[in-house]
């Protein structure tokens, strides 16, 4: 398409562009889809016109799957041949159909519009009035994605002048549907609203199965999002389902899962608008679940944008960057909101300048786009008001002209100076926001510097020891007694674990910080990684005064869990070392436990216990809440970073007083 928001595109052509996008992986079998057509085209010889009505029709698609425009519309053109040939009215019907949608799908807007005219002729005098109006509004459509809004909204409302003159209901609900699509991209959104809720009383009334229908409730949806109706656009969700659903009688389930997608994705934000975050997963785990019955790019780039967008809003930050990343990975453009979500979630995830350089871009295309549409819609206007022509008709008219386009001009420039106003506004918030942002990445470095620089320090002392003792080993005028062999290995040994201690902070500072994907190749029991952390961690003896207990809670003695074992077993061991290290003397206890779908490692102890106001303070880089206390501050913020991106997470329970309770959880499958 040629715009730059996806309401521009009719629902029903998402869905196809949908399947093309799904079917790309299989045209890259180049050889095997020319064996197909070169059969097809062989068998065309020697075949009866009925024969020869079923391989062109199958050619025709073949032909559209692999974006062949050209071929596409020969076979389209011999089809209708044959169907004139045998009187098929309706067969000619559906042909001259498939060169409107080809045309649109292939965003050839032009050649669209120079097609339509026959087309609707030819079913007004068939008398094929659904046809003819939906070809009607496909002009509409293709006006509207060339930028000419205002000739979109004419010929809707013509079409609606029409449709009423004629008491055709499903002309009268294209009419609305187009406006509703116009308003909604103008930002109109009340407007929009309203024309899209009369286009479904309408299409409702006319029992429907066009699927025109589906890609009214997706506007829809949005509008009210827009206006933040959001129970209402909840609700809509349902009837929208139900639709889709009696669709299934004239389609497969492969076909509807990709509206089925983004009906589920519609109710995911729904939810998440009226803050219910746990409806918000189940209902988009149903969209993934339709994508995996249709699977498509687009559909999965609307679950990559929806999980982005709903772990922004749970503060999850590096979730959302990682979901935005994975959207953006497909390299399919559907419009600037993924990009505005990823520069939200670069922010407050601390990475100033990355997100100003994506707002600094967003706002670059933006304008770009203001200034592309300012000028097609001046252009427009000329064409509208023909200033050329009237010029060499009449002196007055053309004054009359000059004076309307230049009125307009003086609005839209008064409009370009509020938006730049509003955008300068923004941006000035937006880089005070990131200033405060900066500070406190620089403050951050400056914890690492220090703490890079102290290790550093701290690394000289026992390289000096390893050093010295390496010499006075190695000279051969040095006499030693066992006793002082004894000793110098000792301190050689010490020193060499402390090294190692040293070397293995820094790489837990490194690790705090990555994105990396976690390789999940480990089958094994969450009793396995448990022991092994038990045992890593000496805690069943380490005092006397602490009682250790691990309790394993499972529906099944026979559950396993996919997953990476030494992330998993570093980060229960992190855990587990925090447990000790704040409570000298009491209980500790590691539970394990389960539901459907995620394994439950939580641990709790009777120690000093977390204040409810440091509960995400905690998991930050170098943060002590005891600064007695010996440790780095970095080893929850590697233990959560390791098990996000292993697919679960890490949190503390503010409900338990008795100490500190932590949940790690890991996905089952």
């Amino acid at each position: 398409m040629t715009t730059d928001t996806r309401t521009t595109t009719p629902y029903l052509i998402h869905l196809v562009l949908a399947l093309m996008l799904s079917a790309l992986p299989a045209m890259g079998q180049t050889s095997k889809g020319e064996a197909v057509i070169d059969s097809l085209k062989t068998a065309l010889a020697h075949q009866t016109d009925e024969e020869k009505t079923q391989t062109l029709s199958e050619l025709f698609r073949q032909y559209y799957l692999t974006l062949q425009v050209d071929s596409a519309f020969n076979a389209l053109d011999q089809l209708i041949q044959l169907h004139q040939k045998r009187g098929d009215v309706d067969g000619e019907g559906a042909a001259r159909w498939n060169i409107i949608a080809l045309l649109n799908n292939a965003g050839k807007h032009q050649q669209l519009l120079e097609q339509a005219e026959e087309q609707m002729e030819w079913y007004k005098q068939h008398k094929m009035w659904d046809r003819f109006y939906q070809c009607w509004q496909r002009t509409c459509s293709a006006n509207h994605d060339m930028g000419r809004i205002q000739t979109a909204l004419v010929e809707a409302e013509n079409m609606l002048d029409y449709a009423t003159k004629h008491d055709n209901n499903f002309g009268r609900a294209m009419a609305y549907k187009q406006m509703g699509i116009t308003y909604y991209d103008i930002n109109q959104f009340s407007e929009s609203a309203k024309a899209l809720e009369q286009s479904v009383i309408l299409l409702r009334e006319e029992a429907d199965m066009t699927g025109m229908r589906s890609g009214v409730y997706e506007v829809l949806c949005q509008s009210y999002d827009r206006l933040q109706r959001y129970e209402e656009a909840y609700k809509l969700t349902f009837e929208w389902e139900e639709y889709l659903h009696s669709l299934e009688k004239k389609h497969t389930i492969s076909i509807i899962s990709p509206t089925l997608v983004s009906c589920y994705v519609a109710r995911t934000k729904a939810h998440m608008r009226l803050g219910r975050f746990d409806e918000a997963h189940k209902t988009l785990e149903q969209a993934i679940k339709y994508q995996e019955m249709g699977k498509s790019t687009l559909t999965l780039f609307y679950i990559h944008e929806m999980n982005g967008l709903l772990a922004l809003e749970e503060g999850f930050v590096g979730q959302s960057i990682a979901y935005t990343d994975s959207a953006l990975a497909l390299g399919i453009y559907v419009d600037e909101s993924i990009y505005e979500l990823r520069g939200k979630a670069l922010f407050k995830a601390g990475r100033g300048l990355e997100s100003a350089e994506t707002y600094r871009r967003l706002y670059e295309r933006k304008d770009s786009i203001f200034n592309r549409d300012m000028r097609t819609q001046l252009d427009e206007l000329n064409t509208i008001f023909k200033v050329d022509e009237l010029q060499r008709k009449q002196q007055r008219t053309i004054m009359y002209s000059v004076i309307i386009i230049g009125s307009l001009v003086l609005i839209a420039l008064l409009l370009f100076l509020a938006y730049r106003w509003r955008e300068e506004k923004v941006l000035k918030q937006k880089n005070n926001e990131l200033m405060e942002a900066n500070a406190r990445a620089e403050e951050s470095l400056k914890i690492r510097s220090e703490f890079i620089k102290t290790i550093s320090h701290e690394i000289h002392t026992p390289l000096n020891v390893l050093s010295g003792f390496a010499q006075i080993i190695t000279s051969p005028d040095m006499s030693l007694t066992k006793e002082e062999t004894s000793n110098i290995h000792q301190l050689i040994s010490d020193n060499t674990k402390r090294i190692v201690g040293l070397v293995s902070k820094m790489l837990e500072l490194s690790e705090a910080s990555s994105q990396a994907v976690i390789n999940r190749s480990d089958t094994i029991s969450p009793h396995a990684i448990a022991e092994q952390c038990i045992n890593h961690s000496a805690i069943t003896t380490y005092s006397p005064a602490v009682k250790f207990t691990l309790l394993e809670e499972l529906t099944t003695n026979e559950l396993n869990v996919k997953t990476n074992l030494q992330a998993a077993t570093r980060a229960l061991g992190q855990l587990l070392d925090n447990a000790k290290k704040f409570t000298k003397e009491g209980e500790i206890t590691l539970r394990i436990t389960n539901d459907a779908h995620t394994l439950h490692f939580i641990v709790e102890d009777t120690g000093i216990g977390i204040p409810t106001n440091e509960s995400e303070r905690i998991f930050e880089e170098f943060t002590q809440l005891d600064k007695y206390t010996e440790g780095t501050g970095i080893g929850l913020s590697v233990a959560r970073n390791l098990v996000r991106r292993l697919g679960g997470d890490i949190m503390l329970d503010t409900a338990y007083t008795q100490g500190a309770r932590f949940d790690m959880t890991l996905p089952i499958d």
